[in-house]
C-alpha cells in the first residue's frame, strides 16, 4: 500500500482521540490440488485481499475491514471507526519507521513454480501407495495446499509510526485412507506441513505417509473395542500434543486470561504442573508450521516459556488484552484474515524434551493405553473439560505394546492431567493442524515427546475395568 495513503488514513482515524491506530493489509494466495476416488476432485486458487482497520482507547476498540483498498474506501472506513470515540486528537501519523524483517522462514523453491501437473504426478504416487496396500481400501483422499501471504501492518501509537512487512509461506500434503468391510469403515490420516516452498516436497516421504494411512485404516477393521475406565495413558509425540494446545494452550493465552474465565487466571509463578513439564510456545522455530517473524499486530515473535518445570511463568498476550493484564505482547497475536479482528492465538506450542525414551515409558507401564495420535476433540471453555478421540491406540500389557483397539475417547481437564505428567522422553516432534478460535482458523503446529499421564478417565465401548 501507498505510504502517503496509509498515513491519510491513520491521521484521519486518530482524529477523535484513539491511542492506537492499526491498518492491516492482506494479499493471499491459497492453491489446492486434490485426488479423489481416483479422479482428480478439485484444482483450485483463492485471493484473499483486502484490508482491516483497528482503533484503540485504554481497554475500548473497534473494527472494521474493506476489499476496496482505494483511498476513498479507506477514508470512509475511517471516519466511520472514529466516530466510536468523541474525544480530542490525541496521536498525529507521522512518517512510518519500517521494522526490517529477519526472513526466518524464507522458502528455498517457490510453490508457485509447480505445474498443476507437477502436484498431480506427486499426489498421484500416494494414492497408488493406499490403493496397493489392500484390497479391503474404498478409497484415497490425497491433496497438496500451498499459501503465498503478504501483510503489510501500520501502526501508530505514542511511540510513534511503524510500518511491518511480513511473508507467510506454507505447504502441506495429506493423505487420507478410507478402508472397508461388513458395513464398517475405519479411516487413517497423515497430513505433515512447514512454512517452506517446493522443496518439502523432495524432504517428505510422501508415500510412506500414504502407506501408513492406509495399514491404519486396514488394521483398524479388525481391531476390538477399547476397554474403559481410569488407567495410565502414553501420549504419542508429534500430533499428540493437540491435547495439550486444547486442553491447556487455549486456557493460556491472553482472552481466557483476561476475561477470568481460564483455571490459570492469576496463577503466576505457582505449581500447575508436574516438574517435569515444560511448554512452550514458539513463534520464531525456524520454517514452524505456525511461525511468523512478525504477527498480525506487528510484534515480533517471541519463544515464549509458558510453564517451566512445572512453574507458571507466562501467557500469551497480546496488546489489547495486555492492556488489560498490564503485560507486554509476547507476539502471538494472529487472525485468519483481514476479516478477522485479531486476538492471542497459539504458534507452535510444544511441551519440551524430557530425559526418558519412549521405550522405557512403555516398559514401566504395566497396564494402560498407548496413543499415538487424535482424531480432534473440544473444550469447554467455562469449565476446561476437555474430550478426545484417540485415532490409533494400543493396549499396553507387562510392559509391552499389546495390540491395537479402536478408538476411544479421554475425558478429563486440562489443570488436572498436567500434575498427572509422571514420565516425559527424549522425542518431541511437532505436527501441522488448524487452530479454530474467535479470530479464524490459522496454522498452528502442535508437539511433545511420548510422556505418561499417570491416570485417565477412558471412553470405550469395550469392557469396564
Amino acid at each position: 500500500m501507498d505510504k502517503k495513503i496509509a498515513k491519510k488514513v491513520l491521521s484521519k482515524a486518530l482524529a477523535t482521540g484513539a491511542d492506537l491506530a492499526e491498518l492491516y493489509v492482506q494479499d493471499k494466495i491459497s492453491r489446492v490440488v486434490q485426488l479423489n476416488y481416483r479422479r482428480v476432485d478439485n484444482v483450485s486458487t483463492t485471493l484473499t485481499y483486502g484490508a482491516g482497520l483497528r482503533l484503540m482507547l485504554g481497554v475500548q476498540q473497534v473494527y472494521g475491514y474493506t476489499s476496496d483498498l482505494s483511498e476513498e474506501s479507506l477514508m470512509a472506513l475511517a471516519d466511520k471507526l472514529a466516530a466510536y470515540f468523541d474525544g480530542k486528537r490525541l496521536l498525529d501519523c507521522g512518517e512510518f519507521k519500517e521494522i526490517k524483517n529477519p526472513e526466518t522462514h524464507k522458502p528455498q523453491k517457490e510453490a508457485s513454480s509447480l505445474s498443476v501437473a507437477d502436484k498431480i504426478a506427486y499426489l498421484k504416487k500416494g494414492e497408488d501407495a493406499i490403493y496397493a496396500e489392500s484390497p479391503l481400501i474404498v478409497n484415497a483422499t490425497c491433496a497438496l495446499v500451498d499459501n503465498d501471504e503478504k501483510v503489510e501492518i501500520f501502526t501508530v501509537t505514542a511511540d510513534g509510526a511503524r510500518l511491518v512487512r511480513d511473508r507467510r509461506v506454507h505447504i502441506r500434503v495429506v493423505a487420507q485412507a478410507v478402508a472397508a468391510k461388513d458395513g464398517a469403515f475405519e479411516v487413517g490420516f497423515s497430513g505433515p506441513g512447514l512454512s517452506k516452498g517446493a522443496e518439502y516436497l523432495e524432504e517428505v516421504d510422501f508415500v510412506e505417509k500414504a502407506k501408513r494411512a492406509a495399514k491404519t485404516a486396514v488394521a483398524l477393521l479388525d481391531a476390538p473395542e477399547c476397554p474403559s475406565g481410569v488407567m495410565p495413558v502414553v501420549i504419542g509425540n508429534q500430533f499428540g500434543g493437540v491435547l495439550f494446545h486444547e486442553a491447556c494452550g487455549h486456557p493460556l493465552e491472553g482472552t481466557a486470561i483476561s476475561h477470568n474465565t481460564s483455571p490459570f487466571a492469576g496463577k503466576l509463578g505457582q505449581k500447575i504442573a508436574s516438574d517435569l513439564v515444560t511448554a512452550i510456545d514458539d513463534g520464531t522455530h525456524a520454517h514452524g508450521w505456525g511461525s511468523e517473524c512478525f504477527d498480525d499486530e506487528g510484534v515480533a515473535s517471541t519463544k515464549n516459556v509458558l510453564i517451566e518445570n512445572g512453574v507458571l511463568k507466562n501467557y500469551m498476550v497480546d496488546t489489547f488484552d495486555g492492556r488489560r493484564l498490564g503485560m507486554k505482547p509476547t507476539g502471538a497475536c494472529r487472525r485468519e484474515s483481514y476479516k478477522y479482528l485479531p486476538t492471542t492465538r497459539m504458534t507452535n506450542t510444544y511441551i519440551a524434551a524430557g530425559k526418558s525414551t519412549p521405550e522405557e515409558i512403555i516398559e514401566a507401564t504395566e497396564f494402560g493405553l498407548y496413543c499415538v495420535s487424535f482424531n480432534g476433540g473440544s473444550v469447554d471453555p467455562t469449565t476446561d473439560k476437555f474430550n478426545f478421540t484417540s485415532s490409533e491406540t494400543y493396549i499396553i500389557k507387562n510392559g509391552k505394546i499389546d495390540h491395537l483397539v479402536k478408538s476411544p475417547t479421554l475425558t478429563g481437564f486440562g489443570y488436572e492431567i498436567l500434575p498427572k505428567i509422571d514420565m516425559v522422553a527424549n522425542d518431541c516432534e511437532l505436527a501441522a493442524g488448524m487452530c479454530g478460535a474467535a479470530s479464524g482458523s490459522v496454522c498452528a503446529a502442535v508437539g511433545q515427546p511420548t510422556l505418561r499421564v499417570s491416570e485417565m478417565t477412558v471412553g470405550g465401548k469395550g469392557e469396564t475395568l
